[in-house]
């Protein structure tokens, strides 16, 4: 999808967004920051929106790349549910301002991407670890698996919130592993309570 220079660009312009949010960074400081000149940046992106959508695309995409990793490398359901919680924390930790703010207010074609990768993939994944899981007997078999899938997915979009969540009180690492793990106790059998417990502890 992009050239090995160009997925290097949008990596680094992640980090730069990540670290000092969408809005307060501009063009100018993007082809500095790359040592390109804005003729050589805007041959790549048509405007700064093209470009975080560009961003969110390359994302999305190593994001993929990453869950089929730890579902081919994980033990089982709970394994693989806590090499996410270690891969989202890790990239979590970087962001100190409110990139999803910036991204709903500002550029909506971005955050719809984003949205519509929740639903769709993020969905299936969740759902094939529910399914895994059960299967294995570490979780449950009495609730409807599409119905927790959904809501699991809908509510991590939920620490995000500042409203909720301001993020001098709440780090997001923080955040997210609280909400996996009341998550998880939420599903688990009495054997995949046991292995919980041991991950957990």
């Amino acid at each position: 999808m992009f050239t090995d220079q160009q997925e290097k660009w949008l990596k680094r312009v992640e980090q730069m967004f990540f670290t000092y949010g969408i809005k307060s960074i501009t063009m100018d400081d993007v082809a500095r920051d790359l040592g390109i000149s804005k003729k050589t940046l805007y041959q790549f992106v048509e405007n700064k929106n093209d470009l975080v959508v560009k961003m969110v695309e390359r994302h999305i995409e190593a994001d993929k790349k990453n869950n089929e990793c730890l579902h081919l490398e994980a033990g089982d359901a709970l394994d693989e549910m806590f090499g996410v919680m270690k891969h989202v924390n890790e990239e979590i930790g970087q962001i100190k301002s409110n990139i999803v703010f910036d991204m709903q207010k500002y550029h909506r074609d971005a955050w719809e991407k984003m949205q519509n990768y929740q639903r769709d993939y993020m969905h299936s994944i969740v759902r094939n670890n529910l399914e895994r899981g059960i299967r294995e007997g570490l979780y449950r078999d009495d609730f409807n698996v599409d119905i927790v899938a959904k809501m699991h997915v809908a509510e991590s979009f939920m620490i995000f919130d500042e409203s909720w969540f301001p993020r001098g009180h709440y780090p997001l690492d923080v955040l997210f592993r609280e909400f996996l793990l009341y998550y998880l106790h939420g599903i688990v059998s009495d054997k995949g309570l046991q292995k919980l417990k041991a991950k957990s502890s």
